[in-house]
């Protein structure tokens, strides 16, 4: 059943829119030319040629074609009982998020995953609005809660953020974990310093650090004598946040590797094989990856900017992953089409299937769930 132009319309607009030592960007193990480096024209970036599957931002007739011609099919119960069956979300505070294992994590919803690698503590992209958008009352709607409250969350030593969409970047999200955390670390790609600045983060003298890093370039973070390294890495994707700023942020993965583990967090991104491979060959083998799997129909409209759960099961064997856990689904109306437990659904059974990859693990986690690393 089709739905109403203005529910339409906001699918559109959600497509669319202790002891711590810390280095300037600096580069490890790999080169800063080992990756590929985004186009810059002027104050906006663009994806290079290299990244051969990009088709492009869709425009106002592809906007047009998807309004009145594609069926959605996503059918979120609006029984809560069902989603607490279907989606259960487990509450969790920083008293439950520990363990006896040196890499363990838990999915918070949508992008954001909370992280402790060998002792040091990082959440990815920190999303809480209950609409991922400009405005209250338009735009993705949460369905799903977060499993932890903003100020149950664990002492945090950085956080990196992947890009500027509203699913991606909760300014509020963002400021509180501040107040909480004054000495925590944040990692933006390129652009998005300013912006953080304009929220008042990293200014005046405060403790806070703003890290600003292209493709390709790491910052090193110590932490009682342990020395991480953050590493930006490409995405095949755009930004915008307002009517006037598309593109004038640049958008990127994150991969985090301490001296006997290793996270990888892609971001949103379409497939980009290339690069992927290199992730692998020059940073990998990953201990633990979050890849997203979510959003992704229709493909003619969303393949450039999102992977589908065909592609994340090879992005995972390109960075040559040992575990991954597919997030970016399950939570918000993202403005997609495909049937709201499909990506879970999906992505099990092409793993299942997938003899090549029987020794390494990618799945989904329930909200709140801990994941344990149990080799080294």
């Amino acid at each position: 059943m089709r739905t109403s132009f203005r529910k339409r319309f906001y699918r559109l607009v959600a497509c669319a829119a202790g002891g711590v030592v810390m280095s300037a960007p600096t580069t490890s193990s790999s080169t800063d030319e080992d990756f590929a480096k985004p186009v810059k024209n002027g104050k906006t970036f663009a994806n290079p040629k290299s990244f051969t599957n990009w088709g492009g931002i869709p425009g106002i007739s592809d906007g047009f074609k998807f309004a009145f011609t594609e069926t959605n099919h996503e059918n979120v119960p609006c029984d809560k009982k069902i989603l607490d069956v279907e989606i259960p979300v487990h509450n969790i505070t920083a008293d439950d998020f520990h363990s006896e294992s040196d890499l363990f994590a838990t999915w918070l919803g949508h992008a954001t995953v909370l992280v402790d690698l060998e002792g040091v503590k990082f959440v990815t992209d920190p999303v809480w609005a209950d609409r991922a958008s400009f405005t209250s009352f338009a735009g993705p709607k949460r369905y799903r809660p977060p499993p932890m409250k903003l100020e149950d969350l664990p002492d945090l030593d950085f956080a990196v953020v992947s890009h500027d969409h509203y699913d991606h970047l909760d300014a509020d999200a963002v400021k509180k974990i501040t107040d909480r955390n004054p000495q925590i670390k944040w990692f933006v790609p390129l652009g998005m310093k300013k912006w953080m600045e304009g929220q008042g983060i990293g200014v005046d003298g405060s403790s806070t650090a703003v890290t600003e890093l292209n493709w390709g370039e790491s910052s090193e973070f110590v932490k009682n004598g342990k020395t991480y390294t953050i590493w930006c890495l490409p995405a095949q994707h755009w930004g915008q946040r307002g009517l006037f700023d598309r593109n004038h942020r640049l958008w990127s993965g994150w991969a985090v590797i301490g001296e006997n583990r290793r996270f990888y967090y892609s971001g949103d991104t379409g497939h980009c094989d290339g690069e992927f491979k290199k992730f692998g060959e020059k940073l990998g083998p990953f201990d633990l990856a979050a890849i997203p799997i979510g959003a992704y129909e229709p493909r003619w409209f969303m393949k450039s900017q999102h992977i589908n759960p065909e592609e994340a099961i090879e992005v995972h064997k390109l960075i040559r992953a040992k575990n991954s856990i597919g997030i970016h689904w399950g939570t918000y109306h993202m403005g997609s089409t495909e049937y709201y437990l499909e990506p879970r659904d999906k992505l099990k059974e092409l793993m299942d299937a997938r003899e090549d990859l029987k020794n390494t693990s990618f799945v989904t986690i329930e909200m709140g769930r801990i994941w344990e690393a149990s080799d080294q």
